[in-house]
């Protein structure tokens, strides 16, 4: 199986997921895979799937999309958005992804990269209307 043949099956499966369809999760990834994002990092499908399992605890009417995507050798690297609610309020966030296939065409590492500070932490009470203030400040010097 080729990297862009594994990662097509696996773009589909994340963006058609739901809570029903997490168990199936260990179809695209190793038993041992690394998850990371700036918030997490956890080893073996069963972590991850508990991720995606509080994820949708606690953000309703998901939607993922990858938005492009490269493949070198084993590695793929893909833009994506993500969009639902969150407390009652609209959230998005977007990032980047890098995933390490093996030979099995199985995810053995994902790492995540998006900006917590501005697409998170600052939709909390106290602590966003400080992190604006400092991004605008810094932004002026």
């Amino acid at each position: 199986m080729t990297t862009q043949t594994a990662f097509n099956g696996y773009r589909v499966f994340l963006e058609g997921l739901t809570t029903d369809s997490i168990s199936e999760l260990d179809l695209y990834v190793s038993e041992d895979v690394i998850f990371r994002d700036p918030l997490h990092d956890v080893a073996g499908s069963k972590a991850m799937q508990n991720l995606f399992t509080r994820l949708f605890d606690r953000v309703t009417s998901i939607d993922f999309r990858v938005d492009s995507h490269a493949v070198h050798d084993d590695l793929v690297f893909f833009r994506w958005s993500i969009a639902g609610t969150l407390s009652g309020s609209p959230w998005s966030v977007e990032g980047v992804t890098r995933l390490t296939f093996n030979s099995d065409g199985k995810v053995v590492e994902q790492v995540e990269y998006w900006d917590v500070a501005s697409q998170l932490y600052e939709r909390f009470p106290i602590i966003g209307p400080l992190l604006r203030r400092l991004r605008a400040r810094v932004a002026r010097d």
